[in-house]
């Protein structure tokens, strides 16, 4: 997927709810890449998905089939590659025995590069394509500078310091 312009490989295991969660980033706006097969290539420092000829533009939906994104959503709504700038890593709910969010950073190893990894637990009425989309923006903060974890550390450091120093 490409969100907010970030290439965002979504990973986990068949029937999470990662073609949904696309579903619902293209239909805010974002841009399919890939469904199911994700064709990775890697340029020097740089990675590049892209979907495996036959099966391009088409996103498979449990229940419904499979959907040409153009024809529901317009030529726009996909991209024939993208760079790879990050993995959200879709997960049971409870599969995980701790939270892997920007609080401390984990990387994932894709061809011998490390990227940013996010780690979801997925359950019912969890709004997963907001959650991407959040974190998308935190990556987009981080390149930047900014840290809200670690700003948010030191403010209550500080307040900490100050009451009981």
């Amino acid at each position: 997927m490409s969100v907010k312009d970030v290439g965002v490989l979504i990973t986990g295991k068949s029937g999470i709810g990662k073609s949904e969660c696309a579903l619902e980033l293209i239909i805010r706006g974002h841009k399919l890449v890939a469904d199911d097969l994700v064709v990775v290539t890697r340029r020097g420092h740089m990675l590049f998905g892209r979907s495996d000829p036959l099966i391009s533009g088409y996103l498979e939906l449990h229940g419904l089939g499979v959907i040409k994104v153009s024809s529901h959503f317009g030529k726009g709504a996909t991209r024939p590659q993208k760079r790879v700038d990050m993995v959200v890593d879709f997960i049971e709910w409870g599969e995980s025995s701790h939270a892997r969010g920007f609080l401390k950073s984990f990387t994932y190893d894709l061809l011998g590069q490390r990227l940013p990894l996010i780690t979801l637990p997925v359950r019912p009425a969890r709004n997963m394509a907001s959650l991407v989309e959040v974190a998308v923006t935190s990556f987009l903060l981080r390149k930047r500078g900014m840290n809200e974890s670690k700003d948010l550390e030191q403010r209550v450091s500080k307040s900490i310091r100050r009451d009981h120093g």
